[in-house]
């Protein structure tokens, strides 16, 4: 289980690594030289992100926020868990059914 620590330095390598893939869209003019972008392209990211954040979660206690964030890894196991279930019965069905045309083509 991760804690908020990793998950923080997890969402911090995926901005730098976003970050440097917009390194590698610049154009590149004349010299070799990078057009520069203005700051505020990244700001804009920035409060764009900050907007995709509930209000709700804002106003939260740090408490509150670990506990829905158990919450929502047990939710994830238990699909994970019905998921493999449902895959497996799938599966099982369709070995059924293939045996199933097997015996129709033998009649």
């Amino acid at each position: 289980m991760s804690t908020l620590e990793d998950l923080d330095e997890m969402e911090r390598e995926g901005k730098e690594e976003k970050r440097d893939d917009g390194d590698k869209d610049q154009k590149l003019n004349q010299d070799g030289d990078a057009e520069m972008q203005d700051a505020e392209g990244e700001k804009k990211d920035k409060d764009k992100e900050e907007d995709n954040i509930d209000a709700e979660i804002l106003h939260s206690s740090t408490r509150d926020i670990n506990m829905r964030r158990r919450l929502l890894e047990n939710d994830m196991r238990i699909m994970k868990s019905e998921f493999q279930r449902l895959s497996h019965e799938q599966g099982t069905m369709k070995e059924k059914i293939k045996d199933n045309l097997e015996k129709i083509e033998n009649n």
